[in-house]
């Protein structure tokens, strides 16, 4: 893989291997040559070779993994690939990747890489033996992890499968970086974290998910946070996640939580050190009363310009203050009284690390007042309450963290365009002079699918609009027999919808929540004339072919609540530059959403079914037009009679209830 042909020997290497009679062809069964994922493919070659960035909108059915993996792996140069989906990661890593090792890349050395929360901690191992950590209830649990652990080569929690999602146990082993002593830990060999990094410096090919990779990046002067290696080939599979998870990573966050973990640790760690005692005693009691202090509605809400229930804008932070200055004080008790602790257990370097990390998180969110950051804080029913800091536009902070420093960066997805357009993501990330190529996918979406929008029913909001579409809801579930996804923009339509056709519908209704995702995705793969309600997750990263899914039904278009403290912030950004926020920002989003949510439905050429969206804003606002010249060109009706002709295979009449 060291040697680099020019650019002649790469085309025609590239038509070698993608064109008719080419390697797939003769080695993969089934395989068909795809003009628009040869072209992918040099262009991507061509990004390498001249060190330039690319951003390619490659349509479903294009092969797009094939299309930039064989130019970037034969570039001879290390290649990171990042997802942000488990199940694009789980196809890389089991599907396409072993393919390409069989068949053209036999010496390809390849890794994954996860987040140091899903490897086990040997330390925290041993502390659990002898007692500093929270013993599981009977000694089953922890022995089983024991004997697991001498045995395996990773240290992956998704090894086992017994373990539940959120299992306490697993709080108290993992690898996160606050607990960690690096060099200085006894097991820094054995460390799978550090087995994993050896790996990946070895590897020509590593694989991570966007939130390892932006967490790095915003890691990248801490040398025990940081774990990947230097790359010269990025990829950004699913690139349109990228804006949020970065935001996300660039930043600060702290928990009520973390003060309770904290607390435990401290307290079982130092069991026969009073003075400390008294001092976790007053952290308690300044940890509850802070977070006490904050609304307790569930939800997300801005910090510094919260609204009261009187409708005052108010700045939560000044009325906390006091609240914080005395957690904050409490905070530098237990840190000078856990350095003067005669005792000295190995859990002392992470627990003042840990210490040190949440008063200035704390001081982050409460003493800085920076007008390019969203201070938020989110409380939720079950987990307490989370305080943040975000940037409000990543694309400064990765022109300079990530673009000026890789040799080539490719950011692809089925839907990366608004308009027909990259300005949107451009701009939003910051993409520096991108080379871009728009594939139209392989699907004939004029004879695959039909895309059904109201015209007469109420605007979302109004009343009538939850009856109109039920009705629609059943009238289409009737034509295709179930066999359909229906999805929402809230967690609260969905319910209501799912408990109205609960009362009367034949067929099978899923639930997003009643089990696992990839366990309900494979329930309604299995049963017969299935119907799957879900809200955002199921918008993308799922894929259902053949006769399973018939529909995929959205019941408005899926607009970002402009309250949420993130876009309200962004919007306010936008206005202040004197930008039109709702046209160059809230339409192209919801664009791009919208297209992701009807790719569900054609994932091959032999699919066939109904697109709708009952949202008749499609027709009736100015904007609609940006929403109907981004998706796939299929007929428009709003004729019941003409959806169930489509379906049936009958013909229609003279523009039977087709939009011309």
């Amino acid at each position: 893989m060291s040697h680099h042909p020019s650019r002649s020997d790469t085309r025609d290497a590239l038509e070698g291997i993608f064109g008719p009679g080419g390697e797939l062809s003769r080695r993969l069964p089934g395989y068909e040559s795809r003009p628009s994922q040869l072209e992918m493919a040099r262009a991507v070659a061509e990004a390498i070779e001249t060190r330039s960035n690319l951003c390619v909108e490659a349509g479903t059915g294009t092969g797009k993994t094939l299309a930039y993996l064989v130019p970037a792996l034969a570039s001879g140069r290390r290649v990171m690939v990042s997802t942000a989906t488990r199940n694009l990661q789980d196809q890389l890593l089991t599907k396409d990747i072993p393919l390409l090792q069989q068949h053209l890349f036999p010496r390809l050395k390849v890794t994954y890489m996860k987040g140091r929360q899903n490897y086990l901690c040997l330390r925290r191992l041993e502390d659990e033996r002898e007692g500093w950590l929270p013993l599981a209830e009977g000694p089953d649990p922890s022995t089983r992890i024991r004997e697991w652990a001498a045995a395996s080569d990773t240290g992956d929690r998704a090894e086992l499968a017994w373990l539940g999602d959120e299992d306490a146990l697993w709080n108290a082993l993992d690898a996160r970086s606050e607990i960690c002593t690096g060099t200085q830990c006894a097991h820094f060999e054995r460390c799978f974290v550090t087995r994993m990094r050896r790996r990946a410096f070895e590897a020509d090919l590593v694989v991570v998910n966007h939130a390892l990779f932006f967490t790095n990046l915003a890691l990248e002067t801490d040398e025990i946070g940081r774990i990947l290696p230097e790359f010269a080939v990025l990829v950004f599979d699913e690139a349109h996640e990228v804006e949020d998870v970065a935001a996300g990573s660039f930043g600060v966050r702290l928990s009520s939580y973390q003060f309770k973990e904290l607390e435990r640790d401290l307290l079982q760690a130092f069991a026969r050190a009073p003075s400390l005692a008294r001092a976790l005693g007053g952290l308690r009691r300044a940890a509850d009363a802070f977070f006490d202090g904050f609304p307790a509605t569930p939800g997300r809400y801005s910090l510094n310009f919260f609204r009261d229930p009187g409708g005052e804008e108010v700045d939560l932070r000044d009325r906390l203050l006091p609240a914080y200055q005395d957690l904050a004080q409490a905070l530098s008790w237990v840190r000078s009284e856990l350095e003067a602790s005669s005792d000295d257990p190995p859990a002392r370097e992470p627990l003042l690390r840990r210490t040190g990390l949440l008063r200035a998180s704390l001081d982050e969110v409460f003493v800085s007042n920076e007008p390019d950051q969203v201070y938020w804080f989110e409380r939720r029913r079950r987990q307490g309450l989370f305080l943040s800091v975000n940037p409000i536009a990543v694309g400064p902070t990765l022109r300079e963290k990530l673009f000026s420093r890789a040799d080539t960066t490719v950011l692809t997805s089925a839907t990366l365009t608004a308009g027909g357009d990259f300005g949107f993501l451009r701009q939003r990330l910051g993409v520096p002079e991108p080379v871009e190529l728009i594939l139209p996918g392989e699907f004939d979406y004029r004879r695959q699918a039909i895309l059904y929008v109201p015209s007469r029913a109420p605007e979302p909001g109004r009343p009538g609009h939850l009856e109109a579409s039920l009705e629609s809801i059943r009238q289409i579930l009737e034509i295709t027999e179930g066999h359909a996804f229906v999805l929402f923009t809230s967690f609260q339509q969905m319910t209501r919808v799912f408990q109205a056709l609960s009362f009367d519908s034949p067929y099978r209704l899923f639930r997003q929540g009643q089990m696992p995702r990839n366990q309900l995705l494979e329930e309604f793969r299995s049963t017969p004339a299935a119907v799957l309600c879900a809200t955002s997750s199921f918008w993308q990263g799922v894929d259902v072919k053949g006769d399973a899914l018939r529909a995929v039904i959205i019941d408005k278009l899926p607009f970002q609540v402009p309250s949420e403290p993130m876009v309200a912030a962004r919007v306010h950004r936008l206005e202040q530059e004197g930008s039109n926020a709702f046209y160059e920002y809230m339409v192209p989003n919801a664009v791009i959403t919208l297209k992701q949510g009807l790719g569900r439905l054609i994932r091959s050429r032999d699919d066939r079914g109904i697109l709708a969206v009952l949202d008749v804003r499609l027709r009736r606002r100015a904007y609609g037009r940006h929403f109907l010249g981004s998706l796939p060109n299929c007929r428009l009706t709003d004729n019941m009679t003409v959806l169930r002709n489509f379906f049936q295979g009958g013909a229609s009449p003279a523009n039977g209830g087709f939009d011309q």
